[in-house]
């Protein structure tokens, strides 16, 4: 069956389906390069915004080497649009974590959540908070040794007091937001907290590792997970990417691995 061409895009593939969108492998008919393909599947009005606004927050994040770069936006009509995003070859942690055995070694998580918090951390100070930080969100590219923190279609933008997030899930979810407060910083480290102790072999549900994972790494995770946000670390006070970067070259003697 011939696949349908997208404005300078044919699609090859389907990647990916969550909740909101479908994820499309395509490749550029004249550059013969490839690329993805994001397309709302409620065919509502309202979700052409959602991708809109998605689009928009990803355009003013595309100099980061984590965040993946929006190269076009196509509105196929009122009620359908396409967002164009580089081709990513990886898996997500969550992939990782399950193909294995329910883990990965603690300096890998490691470099993992510092290249998240990197992420986090460019985000923040362009005033977007993610909102939704999760193992499904944080694709692995082993041989770059990087990631790219995907999914971006509930960030809010300079959040204010009346701010809300648009959705959530559950079992990511900080506990400001399910208390009804607007999302902050410390929302995002919330989830970076959660996505470091899945990495690590962690329950998610009961907040616990195992106890062979290294003490400082162990406290590390668990500051990010305080229910209170004023208790988490935030990035004027006791940096987390600096922070964690000691702690790789304590624990495991260097800051780099290999």
């Amino acid at each position: 069956m011939k696949m349908p061409t997208i404005g300078n895009y044919r699609i090859e593939s389907r990647l990916a389906e969550g909740g909101f969108a479908r994820i499309y492998v395509a490749r550029h008919v004249m550059l013969d390069e490839l690329a993805c393909l994001k397309q709302n599947i409620r065919t509502t009005p309202d979700d052409v915004e959602l991708l809109r606004r998605e689009a928009k927050v990803m355009w003013e994040l595309y100099e980061y080497h984590s965040i993946p770069a929006v190269r076009d936006y196509i509105r196929l009509d009122d009620r359908n649009a396409m967002i164009v995003l580089s081709y990513i070859e990886g898996r997500t942690l969550d992939e990782i974590v399950k193909s294995g055995r329910g883990r990965i070694h603690p300096e890998d998580a490691s470099w993992i959540t510092e290249r998240l918090l990197g992420a986090l951390y460019y985000a923040h100070s362009n005033g977007v908070i993610h909102s939704d930080i999760k193992p499904q969100n944080v694709l692995v590219e082993p041989k770059k040794r990087d990631i790219k923190l995907i999914d971006w279609g509930l960030a809010v933008l300079n959040p204010t007091s009346r701010s809300k997030v648009v959705g959530y899930t559950p079992a990511y979810v900080a506990p400001e937001v399910l208390d009804g407060k607007p999302p902050i910083p410390e929302t995002d480290l919330y989830g970076a907290g959660l996505v470091m102790l899945t990495a690590l072999g962690g329950d998610v549900a009961k907040k616990s590792l195992p106890s062979d994972v290294p003490d400082e790494l162990a406290e590390f995770c668990s500051s990010l997970l305080r229910y209170n946000p004023v208790d988490r670390p935030n990035w004027d006070k006791d940096n987390p990417l600096q922070r964690l970067s000691d702690i790789r070259e304590k624990v495991f003697e260097r800051r780099h691995a290999v």
